[in-house]
């Protein structure tokens, strides 16, 4: 993940894991997300090169229509940042520059099976329905950046330390004391995205 990572990035500084999440939308609960992009927030965690960053998307289940797969606008990566304030209780892309883009690019929807992955530029404009479904959608988030890419706002360091590829049965073998003891990018009162 973070060789394809690589490849696909701008510049050439060493790839950093930013941040990961799990991302779970349990049957008939499971609520949407309005149409961002991901630089939308990290542009005020004031890192300067959108190019230089990537989210990657695996599918722990099926990622199905039914039950609120990811949704992207074809190329909308092309259109820069657009402009992000609340709709409601979430930070959205400004819904005019949306309509134009649907008016000009295909959505697609992102139907995945359990392993599937799905790398997008920090820019592409992406949205998912509710799961009204009867099963869960799961699915793990990664984002990474070039160490070179400062975010001079960016409390978490991580943004800055290159990943250390090590090989797969090192997961079988590492040891977590003391792993969240340094877990404050977990509190939301400090994540600058969300201001």
């Amino acid at each position: 993940m973070v060789d394809s990572a690589d490849r696909l990035m701008d510049g050439g500084s060493p790839v950093c894991h930013f941040h990961s999440k799990l991302m779970q939308k349990e049957p008939k609960v499971g609520g949407a997300w309005e149409w961002h992009q991901d630089y939308g927030y990290w542009y005020k965690n004031e890192f300067l090169f959108p190019d230089a960053m990537i989210s990657v998307m695996v599918a722990i289940t099926e990622a199905t229509k039914a039950n609120g797969c990811l949704q992207v606008i074809k190329g909308s990566h092309k259109m820069g940042r657009v402009e992000h304030g609340f709709s409601g209780e979430q930070v959205g892309a400004s819904q005019h520059y949306v309509d134009l883009a649907l008016k000009t690019m295909p959505l697609v929807y992102v139907e995945l099976a359990p392993g599937d992955a799905l790398f997008f530029h920090s820019n592409l404009l992406h949205r998912s329905e509710a799961n009204l479904s009867d099963r869960p959608r799961w699915s793990l988030i990664s984002c990474y950046n070039r160490q070179d890419n400062t975010g001079y706002n960016e409390p978490n360091g991580s943004h800055k330390v290159p990943v250390k590829i090590v090989p797969d049965e090192a997961l079988m073998e590492w040891e977590t004391s003391g792993v969240m003891d340094s877990a404050g990018f977990l509190e939301k009162d400090k994540d600058e995205a969300l201001k």
